[in-house]
C-alpha cells in the first residue's frame, strides 16, 4: 500500500516546538495529556530530534510510526531520514542491514508502580520492551509522550531518557506531528 502524505511540510506549529528551548520543553510537558493510543496506530510521524546539535550524530530528523500490535497493544518503530534541515521531504535512508524500521518499542500507558513513571500522564515507549530490541544504545531508550495541545494528537513532545540499570538519564527531547498512513 502506497502511504497517504497528509503534510509536506512541518507546520508552524511543530517549527516552533522544535524551536522551543529545553527550559520551557520541561513546562509543555508537564501541562501535555496523554495521547490516545487508537489515535496513534496506523500512523507515521514526522520526527525531529532536540536540540539542533543532534544533527551533528546525524539524527536531527527521523520517521517514527505506530502500529496495532497482535495482543491489541500499540507498537511502534523508527525510520531514519536523509539530511537535517526541517524543510526537506522526509526521504527514507535504509539501515545498513537494509532494514527500512528499525529500533521497535512497545507503547503503554506510564504505571506509576513501575521504574519508568517520570510522567504519570503521558504515555511510555519502552524499546526494551519488544520481543527483539535493537542492540546498543537504541534498545535502553525509553520516551514519554504528551499531546502538546489538550485533546489533539496531532502535535507531540516526547522527552527521552536512557535506561542504565534502574537509573534513567535525561538524553534529550523530541517533536512529532503526523505525517502519513503507515505502510501496512
Amino acid at each position: 500500500m502506497v502511504s497517504t502524505v497528509n503534510r509536506a511540510l512541518p507546520s508552524e506549529d511543530y517549527l516552533a516546538l522544535v524551536r522551543t528551548p529545553p527550559s520551557k520543553l520541561r513546562s509543555v510537558i508537564a501541562r501535555g495529556d496523554t495521547p490516545d493510543l487508537d489515535s496513534l496506530a496506523g500512523w507515521e510521524w514526522r520526527g525531529t530530534n532536540m536540540p539542533a546539535s543532534s544533527r551533528l550524530l546525524g539524527l536531527r530528523r527521523f520517521v517514527k510510526g505506530f502500529v496495532p500490535g497482535a495482543t491489541g497493544s500499540v507498537e511502534g518503530y523508527n525510520v531514519s531520514v536523509v539530511g537535517a534541515d526541517l524543510l526537506l521531504p522526509m526521504n527514507e535512508r535504509l539501515q545498513r542491514d537494509g532494514r527500512r524500521e528499525w529500533a521497535r518499542f512497545d507503547v503503554t500507558p506510564v504505571d506509576p508502580t513501575r521504574n519508568d513513571n517520570r510522567y504519570l500522564h503521558a504515555l511510555l515507549l519502552d524499546y526494551g520492551l519488544v520481543a527483539i530490541s535493537e542492540p546498543g544504545i537504541a534498545g535502553r531508550l525509553r520516551d514519554y509522550l504528551v499531546r502538546v495541545v489538550p485533546g489533539s494528537d496531532e502535535l507531540l513532545l516526547g522527552h527521552a531518557f536512557l535506561a542504565v540499570g534502574r537509573a534513567r538519564i535525561p538524553i534529550g527531547w523530541f517533536a512529532l506531528e503526523r505525517l502519513m498512513t503507515a505502510p501496512e
